[in-house]
């Protein structure tokens, strides 16, 4: 995905009506749970090191999160839609309600070194597109943490929805005191239209500094989106705390929002993309039942996943123009798996041309690129280059019957 940056009209006045009497005070960030620079966390995936945090919103505590939800309907858990186990938390904010946020947070970070990895989900029925300049949506963000005697102020980071696209937001400020009023500068990157009805994979890499050592690297599920060096946010004291779930103010038509959150994870300045990224063979692309949800029917092929070939665990998922950094990864023996509508075909056909050429159909469960044996994927050692892969969904065995809708994707390995 190529990075633009935007300084349209629209997106240089956002927040500027964020400053209002009731959500100036500053929520409670503290937790019994002291997120330190050293390991905190032990994994449930092995290869992960240097987490802080893991949440996979499996259980009803969500320790060391903290929640600014203010009605019934704000926060639960869910077994509706989830990235990987059989629950994700579910956010949910209305018009009617008369409150600006519905979200979860987490305890100040006390290093600037940091690396972040969730995943968010975006239900249709509740993500009518707005054209309506004043109405986007906060569905992430790091707030700053206000050193005594400053007013709140922008949001440093934020991930914002607004007129159908998605976009990073950044601010920053050299004065020791500052105020909106003085921030220094803004950047805005466009990531792309959102994406509705699928898992969204973020990492975030992020060295917080108002000055030229700031880091601020982006990938949206797998392709890196922004590798941006420079000030990223403001001159205090304490570093930024994390939030994530809906922020939004002025509404227009739009009457209520909601997004399922899953995998969460942060992890220390000495971490890889691979420690915090989202991964697991429990996630699904089906979309929960809301009550706007129009459901399809037709075979289709619906996406290719890069396979960890070592741990059989999924890596990411492969979309149209995606560059696969392998010294991201860890390794170099892979594989790719094609997901289905409905999730039982029977066959799909593969042809990979390129740096590597394989023409295959695999008959059952899980349909591998590269094959399995009983569920464990064949090792492919994956070679640098440029690559185009169809797969084809079949009603009959090896290719027979008819054909389904196909997806065909272009793609990079580099390392």
């Amino acid at each position: 995905m190529k990075t633009k940056l935007l300084l349209s009209i629209s997106l240089l006045a956002l927040f500027t009506t964020a400053c209002e009497t009731e959500e100036l005070v500053q929520p409670e960030v503290k937790s019994d749970v002291e997120l330190t620079s050293t390991s905190n966390v032990t994994s449930v995936d092995s290869y992960r090191d240097n987490l802080l945090v893991e949440q996979r919103f499996e259980g009803s505590i969500i320790s060391p999160f903290n929640k600014q939800v203010y009605t019934s309907h704000g926060y639960a858990l869910s077994s509706a839609v989830a990235r990987t186990g059989s629950k994700s938390v579910r956010l949910e904010l209305r018009k009617a309600d008369n409150k600006v946020r519905s979200e979860i947070l987490l305890p100040a970070e006390t290093s600037s070194n940091r690396w972040y990895g969730f995943s968010t989900y975006l239900p249709s029925g509740y993500w009518q597109n707005s054209m309506t300049s004043d109405t986007w949506d906060i569905i992430a963000q790091w707030h700053a943490m206000e050193d005594s005697g400053e007013a709140a102020r922008f949001p440093p980071i934020a991930l914002v929805v607004s007129k159908g696209r998605l976009t990073a937001v950044l601010y920053w400020a050299t004065r020791s005191i500052n105020t909106n009023s003085t921030i220094s500068g803004k950047k805005v990157f466009d990531l792309g239209p959102v994406i509705k009805d699928k898992w969204i994979d973020f990492v975030f890499h992020i060295n917080f500094s108002h000055q030229s050592d700031g880091v601020f690297d982006i990938w949206v599920n797998g392709t890196k989106a922004v590798s941006f060096r420079g000030p990223n946010s403001y001159n205090d004291k304490a570093y930024p705390y994390f939030k994530t779930g809906i922020y939004k103010r002025d509404w227009g038509s739009i009457t209520k929002r909601a997004l399922f959150v899953d995998d969460i994870r942060t992890a220390g300045g000495g971490a890889t993309y691979a420690d915090v990224a989202p991964s697991g063979s429990g996630g699904t692309t089906t979309p929960p039942k809301e009550e706007d949800e129009v459901v399809t029917s037709g075979q289709k092929l619906t996406s290719f996943t890069l396979i960890n070939a070592d741990t059989d665990r999924d890596i990411m998922t492969i979309s149209n123009g995606a560059t696969i950094d392998l010294s991201n990864i860890g390794t170099r023996n892979l594989n790719v798996r094609a997901n289905t509508y409905p999730a039982t075909v029977s066959s799909v056909g593969f042809a990979l041309s390129g740096a590597h050429s394989l023409t295959t159909t695999q008959t059952g469960k899980p349909y591998a690129l590269f094959g399995d044996s009983g569920g464990n994927y064949n090792v492919w050692r994956a070679v640098t280059g440029s690559f185009t892969l169809k797969g084809t969904p079949y009603t009959g065995s090896n290719k027979s019957g008819t054909a389904g809708t196909p997806l065909a994707v272009t793609f990079k390995i580099v390392e």
